[in-house]
């Protein structure tokens, strides 16, 4: 998403090993995200609503900018927290619409 401005992005991630589990609030998550992009649109007059990015697994390089001391070394934990090692620095996401139409099948 290069040019944009990264105050027009919205992340949404899931995190830890039982967040397959809990179905009912990844969907709530996502219709979070999609109101708030709305709102935040409405609110500051903007003529688009921002790119809304589900980020399934991995860390995407805009993401860890608005981080002021993110450190690389640290994501192995995420991978403990999934329980296992993942294949290291994969990349998994998905727009928001692509995500909120696989919650309602």
């Amino acid at each position: 998403m290069e040019g944009e401005d990264d105050a027009n992005q919205i992340f949404v991630s899931i995190v830890g090993a039982l967040s397959r589990s809990q179905s009912a609030a990844f969907g709530t998550a996502l219709l979070f995200a999609q109101e708030y992009g709305i709102l935040a649109a409405s609110a500051e007059d903007r003529p688009f609503v921002p790119v809304t990015t589900v980020v399934l697994e991995g860390v995407p390089r805009d993401m860890k900018a608005v981080f002021r001391h993110w450190d690389d070394s640290l994501v192995p934990a995420a991978a403990l927290m999934r329980g296992k090692l993942g294949r290291g620095k994969s990349l998994r996401i998905v727009g928001l619409e692509k995500a909120l139409e696989a919650t309602r099948r």
